[in-house]
């Protein structure tokens, strides 16, 4: 197998792989990449054994081969590469060399038979389209709420329920909620359910481009395709909970607090800092047309205190405590000029929504809804 590969082409597909390649395994065929050549096509592949990606780049000359490489080690060669043509080949002792007009690498390599099969979907599949924007939008304004607790399994990922062309979208660590609700992301009709693990989407938010990613859902996978890289994940088969249930009804969180996004993300950032480094508690205290956050560490002796300008209709003044990262990933999340708390209690959960330009909330395409849970108060 020998080729000539531009090293931006070669990059740029490295670059689209190698987020699924695991840090640290104890299957070493995993670190590698697989390097696929037919004619004047070099696909390349990689995989964690839970989701494989595949993706390709053009080549100068028409050659057929495989074979798997150190992942790491080979695109940390290539990414520091000058803009240049560079003379790719592998000889019968698994030897690939890596050739430019200044220098020689020569990298180790396995047999591709050595490589893990990559996941197939079964036959029992539904597929539509979703436009990209749209897809990348969902996962960056819900990602951040995905649990890291490896023993919540069912929490590890995003929850597609797909319903004709509609859907809901949801996420949650147990201390904070994202629900999404899309009436018109897919072209064709879905009716399906998908679970799908937070590294996936996160490389597809990383990596895809182009107007439209296909979308295919199986039994126990989902495959996201687009023109160059395909992507496919296991999906996450625990039974979820029913996260409509612990969402309070607008009768319940009836006293409404409007705020300038912006300004209150900035200003819970710097009280933030004074914080207890335990439990990252801001206080948030609402009287008449005023919030004041305030944060303090007894043990230090440190305090920290804002004020912002709000719309309050809750009638008497009333404090509640947030963990200050729940609120700025919130707020993070958003791009909208204005949102709107609601709330009931201070023991009681906290919904928040994106504001729009005519002050009602919630009624654009993707209708955002973000649930935070209060922390006790001392």
């Amino acid at each position: 197998m020998k080729f000539k590969v531009n090293s931006r082409d070669l990059r740029e597909a490295l670059n689209r792989v190698i987020g699924v390649v695991p840090v640290r395994t104890t299957i070493p065929a995993i670190e590698n990449v697989l390097l696929e050549c037919d004619k004047k096509k070099l696909k390349i592949s990689a995989t964690d054994l839970e989701i494989a990606v595949s993706t390709v780049a053009e080549i100068f000359d028409e050659t057929e081969g495989k074979i798997t490489v150190n992942a790491r080690e080979f695109f940390e060669i290539v990414r520091n590469l000058n803009d240049t043509d560079i003379e790719i080949a592998v000889d019968d002792n698994l030897k690939l060399s890596l050739k430019t007009k200044s220098g020689s690498y020569r990298f180790s390599c396995t047999s591709p038979e050595e490589y893990p099969s990559l996941p197939t979907l079964s036959e029992n599949v539904e597929t539509s389209i979703i436009p990209t924007d749209d897809l990348r939008g969902v996962i960056e304004r819900t990602i951040f709420a995905v649990s890291k607790d490896e023993h919540r399994r069912s929490m590890n990922g995003i929850l597609f329920q797909f319903s004709g062309k509609s859907a809901r979208i949801y996420s949650t660590d147990g201390h904070r909620l994202v629900r999404i609700e899309d009436k018109e992301i897919v072209e064709k009709p879905l009716k399906k359910e998908a679970n799908i693990q937070e590294k996936a989407l996160a490389l597809v938010a990383k990596t895809f481009k182009g107007s439209n990613v296909e979308i295919t859902i199986g039994e126990d996978h989902i495959r996201l395709r687009n023109n160059e890289t395909e992507l496919i994940s296991r999906l996450i088969k625990e039974p979820h909970p029913d996260y409509e249930t612990v969402i309070p009804s607008d009768i319940d969180n009836n006293k409404l607090m409007t705020v300038d996004r912006t300004e209150l993300l900035e200003k819970v950032r710097r009280v933030a800092i004074l914080s207890d480094s335990v439990n990252h508690l801001v206080k948030f205290t609402m009287e008449s047309d005023t919030l004041t956050i305030s944060a303090e560490d007894a043990d230090r002796g440190q305090m920290g205190e804002e004020k912002i300008q709000v719309q309050w209709n809750g009638g008497e003044p009333m404090s509640i405590g947030f963990n200050s990262t729940y609120i700025t990933e919130a707020m993070g999340s958003m791009d909208v000029s204005k949102v709107r708390f609601a709330l009931s209690s201070p023991t009681r959960a906290a919904t928040i929504r994106p504001m729009i330009e005519n002050g009602e909330s919630g009624k654009t395409k993707q209708d955002v809804l973000m649930l935070v849970m209060p922390l006790r108060l001392s």
